[in-house]
């Protein structure tokens, strides 16, 4: 039997315990769009950081995922289950056919691809109007009903909670991932696939299902926070979407499980601050990212276990992850 270490304990007992000091309604807001962020740069993770590609599409499924949400439960009436359950499929069989497609290319050029998807999807949902509303997106989209008695999803504590437990869910795979047979052949293909392939292992194969897993955790990120903002628009399949995925990864440490969490804590927070300075954001979160490539290419995860060599003696196996 494992032992259960205190870390990760301590961790999911802080996400529990945080709406409780939170007593400004905005402050409460920005808890929910951390764990959103969360799940979407989790799910990044799983591409950038287990499987060593770089996806500039991703942002692509996140948006499929929640226009596949809202249309199920605004047009045909369904419940949130069901949305949430089309968004997952419906971003994970693109993404399987996307990838089927891209991942027989290596390098710059997969990144490429991957971004000329997103592209084109975003002219797809721009366009196709009678179906997606066009630039207006759709609206009304209503909160989750959950069969759970005297909760009212609509307010963000419960909506927190709810996505604390997805995100819980999502750290939780990428730890079963990790330590299981297709872990240790993600982390073999990303060191070298041709080494990978001569011992037996199918890189394709190993990638694609590494990319539509991934992509159907995007795919019902976007529906959470399509049914917490209660109106979408295509700018979910745009560049900016993309770029703070990428952000939140690199910068919390990708390949990790906090990592993204914590990355994402640091993106919203500076979301907040810089928020009177408009586009300089993007400048500022630049030189982030650029700084934190040179200087701590581990991210935010990797500091903890730098001070504790450092100043307590050595750091325990594995305590960044």
């Amino acid at each position: 039997m494992a032992a259960i270490r205190p870390a990760p304990v301590l961790g999911v007992l802080v996400l529990l315990a945080l709406p409780l000091f939170a007593t400004d309604a905005y402050l409460r807001h920005l808890l929910v769009l951390w764990m959103l962020f969360a799940l979407m740069a989790l799910s990044l993770n799983i591409i950038l950081g287990y499987l060593g590609e770089l996806s500039f599409g991703h942002a692509a499924f996140f948006g499929l995922g929640a226009y596949a949400s809202a249309m199920a439960t605004v047009y045909g009436g369904m419940p949130f289950a069901v949305g949430l359950l089309a968004a997952g499929l419906s971003a994970a069989v693109t993404g399987a056919v996307i990838g089927w497609i891209a991942l027989r290319i290596k390098g710059p050029q997969f990144a490429i691809m991957t971004l000329a998807f997103g592209a084109i999807l975003h002219s797809v949902f721009v366009n196709w109007v009678d179906v997606t509303n066009g630039p207006l997106g759709i609206t009304r989209i209503p909160p989750p009903d959950l069969p759970v008695p005297g909760v009212d999803f609509g307010a963000a504590v419960p909506y927190y909670y709810l996505v604390v437990a997805f995100v819980l869910g999502a750290a939780w795979l990428s730890r079963a991932i990790r330590a299981s047979r297709t872990g240790r052949a993600f982390a073999a293909l990303r060191g070298n696939d041709a080494l990978a392939a001569s011992i037996g292992i199918d890189v394709f194969a190993h990638k694609l299902i590494g990319f539509s897993l991934a992509t159907a955790v995007v795919g019902v990120a976007g529906s959470l926070y399509a049914h917490y903002l209660k109106i979408i628009t295509p700018d979910l399949f745009t560049l900016p979407y993309m770029a703070a995925m990428v952000i939140m990864v690199i910068i919390g440490g990708k390949g990790t499980i906090v990592g993204p969490i914590l990355g994402a804590a640091l993106y919203v927070g500076l979301l907040e601050v810089l928020r009177a300075s408009g586009s300089m954001r993007m400048f500022v979160f630049a030189a982030l990212l650029t700084l934190c490539v040179i200087f701590l290419p581990g991210g935010l995860a990797s500091l903890w276990p730098r001070l504790v060599a450092r100043f307590g003696g050595r750091a325990a196996p594995g305590s960044a992850r």
